[in-house]
C-alpha cells in the first residue's frame, strides 16, 4: 500500500442493504476490502443496516460513528464494487467529503457526481453531471454526488454554518412558517418538508427531530444531504482518478459502459436506448479461468 493512514484513524464502513442480501459479485469484493484492511492495518468496524429504508439506516449509520468516536465514515453500497486502495488513498486527501464517481445503473449510465454549471450551489437547474472529460483531472471540487463510495469525515456531522445571507433561506421563507398555527405547520412540513438550519450542525439538527438524513419531495437522500452539507460550508470532492463499479441491470457498470454510451452520442439521437451490445471492460472484478492467488476472495 502507497498511501499513509493517520495513527488514530478509525473507520466506519456503513452499508445500507434494504434487501438484506448481497449480490456475489459485491460480496466477493467487500470481502477483498476486508481482508487487504485489516491486512494493512486498517482500524474499521463494517456495519450494515438492512430491512430499514436507507434514510434511516443512514441516519443511525452517523449516530454510531458519533457517538462511536470514528473519525471516519466510508459509505459503501451493496451495489458497490471498489479496489480495497480507494479507503487509505481518500483519508490521505484529509478532505471534508471524498466521492468516488460511478455510473448509474440505467441506460445512459451516467456519472452520479454533479457540479453547478453557474458556480452557485443554490443554483440546482445548472447542475450537470460528470463525464469522462472530466476524468483522469485529480482532486475536484462538487456540489453533491451519490453515497456510493464516499468518505466524510465524522467532523463534518459536528460542524455548524456561519448562517450568511449567501448561504441561508431567504428570510422571508423562515418568518412565513414562523406565522403559520401548528396545524398549518404540520401540513407544510408534510408537503414541503422541514426547511434545513443553516446555523446548526447535522448533530444539532438530529437533537432537534431533523435527522442526518431525510427523503426530500423530489431527488435522493445523499444528493440532500450533500446539499444540507454545501450550506454548512463543508467542501466536497470527487477523485476523478479513480472509478467505482455499480452492480447494475447490465453485469458491473463500470466507466467504459459511459465511454461506450458518449461515444455512441456523437450524432445519434438513439444512443441512450437500451440494445445489446459487448462492451470491453477490465478484468479486475472477476476471472472466468482461475483463482487471483494474491486476492482473499474470488469470483471465478
Amino acid at each position: 500500500m502507497d498511501y499513509k493512514v493517520p495513527e488514530g484513524t478509525k473507520v466506519l464502513v456503513a452499508t445500507p442493504n434494504y434487501m438484506n442480501q448481497f449480490e456475489a459479485t459485491v460480496h466477493t469484493n467487500h470481502t477483498e476490502c476486508t481482508s487487504q484492511w485489516s491486512r494493512w492495518g486498517i482500524d474499521f468496524n463494517w456495519t450494515i443496516i438492512g430491512r430499514s429504508f436507507v434514510h434511516f439506516a443512514r441516519t443511525q449509520m452517523c449516530q454510531v460513528a458519533v457517538e462511536g468516536e470514528f473519525t471516519h465514515i466510508l459509505w459503501l453500497d451493496d451495489d458497490a464494487v471498489i479496489d480495497p486502495e480507494f479507503l487509505p488513498r481518500f483519508i490521505e486527501h484529509d478532505v471534508d467529503v471524498v466521492i468516488a464517481p460511478y455510473c448509474m445503473r440505467k441506460m445512459p449510465h451516467e456519472i452520479g457526481v454533479l457540479v453547478a454549471e453557474s458556480g452557485d450551489f443554490h443554483d440546482h437547474a445548472s447542475y450537470r453531471n460528470l463525464e469522462i472529460k472530466d476524468m483522469d483531472q485529480g482532486l475536484m471540487e462538487v456540489d453533491g454526488g451519490g453515497t456510493h463510495c464516499m468518505l466524510i469525515k465524522t467532523e463534518t456531522l459536528l460542524k455548524k454554518g456561519e448562517g450568511t445571507s449567501e448561504e441561508s433561506l431567504p428570510t422571508e421563507l423562515y418568518d412565513a412558517f414562523d406565522k403559520l398555527t401548528e396545524k398549518e405547520r404540520i401540513l407544510a412540513k408534510q408537503f414541503l418538508g422541514e426547511p434545513p438550519k443553516t446555523n446548526q450542525s447535522f448533530q444539532d439538527e438530529d437533537k432537534d427531530g431533523l435527522p442526518y438524513f431525510i427523503m426530500p419531495k423530489s431527488g435522493t437522500e445523499d444528493m440532500f444531504w450533500c446539499y444540507r452539507a454545501k450550506r454548512k460550508g463543508i467542501r466536497i470532492y470527487c477523485d476523478t482518478d479513480v472509478f467505482a463499479g455499480h452492480m447494475g441491470f447490465t453485469p458491473v457498470v463500470t466507466r467504459q459502459w459511459r465511454e461506450h454510451v458518449e461515444r455512441n452520442a456523437e450524432g445519434n439521437p438513439d444512443s441512450t436506448k437500451p440494445y445489446l451490445s459487448i462492451i470491453p471492460g477490465d478484468t479486475d472484478v472477476r476471472n472466468h479461468y482461475a483463482m487471483m492467488r494474491d486476492k482473499a476472495a474470488n469470483l471465478v
